[in-house]
């Protein structure tokens, strides 16, 4: 399996799970030019792509989805509540078939198994995903406040894991964000602070963790070597790749 990301911050979010022929996008945060574009940097095709999934209704996961799904016929999964909440979206004269996934059930999308993964964060239904096929696997987990059980358990065995590194909480709390934000943005229905993305990844299993690829970092209270330091910490022993997926440039390819 392959992966790559279109790019990832408040500005925007795209990932792409890769497998043979099976194309799946996960998130549209991008317009759709520049969405065509991005995908033009990983000789992707948009007519190519097999199914978008969204994860929640959240401009900077949906921008360009609809509009994209509608001019080359991509069939969007999503929960029922994400689909309710995209409603003012969704142009009367869009044709788009939208298939409502449950957010325990896994399914097929042509050879690769889907998992919907629950997450809390602050949104109508949200869920991230875990991606299967034959012995490989990926999982995306982004935009969540807390770590639960149930994500950890999702995590098991997987090969490749993006994880939102979102911020740095002493970086959060001196920043020029109002009081309202900061508390949003540190509550349990918001974003993993650093320190809580590395609780969740010393909480998994290791053993066949290939790729360890932080996302969603935070443009004002983050950095980069920050996050690839505190990573390196836990993964370096364990033989893992590390990767950060910039918000212009993305992330190549990387395939497990």
């Amino acid at each position: 399996m392959e992966f790559c990301s279109l790019g990832s911050g408040s500005s925007g979010n795209s990932f792409i799970v890769k497998n043979n022929q099976t194309i799946l996008m996960v998130d549209c945060g991008f317009g759709l030019k520049e969405t065509i574009d991005r995908l033009e940097r990983y000789q992707i095709k948009p007519n190519q792509i097999s199914a978008i999934l969204l994860t929640h209704e959240h401009e900077d996961h949906i921008k360009g989805a609809f509009s994209l799904a509608n001019k080359f016929q991509i069939p969007i999964y999503l929960s029922y509540g994400t689909y309710q909440m995209c409603q003012k979206k969704i142009n009367d004269g869009y044709q788009i078939n939208f298939e409502l996934i449950r957010n325990f059930d896994s399914f097929m999308i042509e050879n690769v198994l889907v998992s919907p993964i629950p997450v809390p964060h602050d949104a109508r239904e949200p869920c991230q995903f875990r991606f299967d096929c034959q012995d490989k696997s990926i999982a995306i987990i982004t935009d969540l406040g807390k770590i639960t059980k149930h994500v950890v358990e999702k995590l098991s065995k997987v090969n490749l894991l993006v994880l939102e590194f979102n911020h740095d909480e002493k970086m959060l709390n001196s920043s020029d964000y109002p009081d309202s934000l900061k508390k949003r943005i540190n509550g349990h229905y918001g974003h993993l602070e650093n320190k809580e993305s590395l609780k969740l990844l010393e909480s998994i299993n290791h053993l066949d963790l290939q790729w360890v690829i932080a996302a969603h970092l935070s443009e004002k209270n983050n950095h980069i070597d920050l996050v690839k330091k505190m990573i390196f910490e836990i993964v370096d022993k364990k033989n893992s790749n590390v990767g950060i997926i910039d918000q212009e440039l993305g992330l190549e390819w990387v395939s497990t």
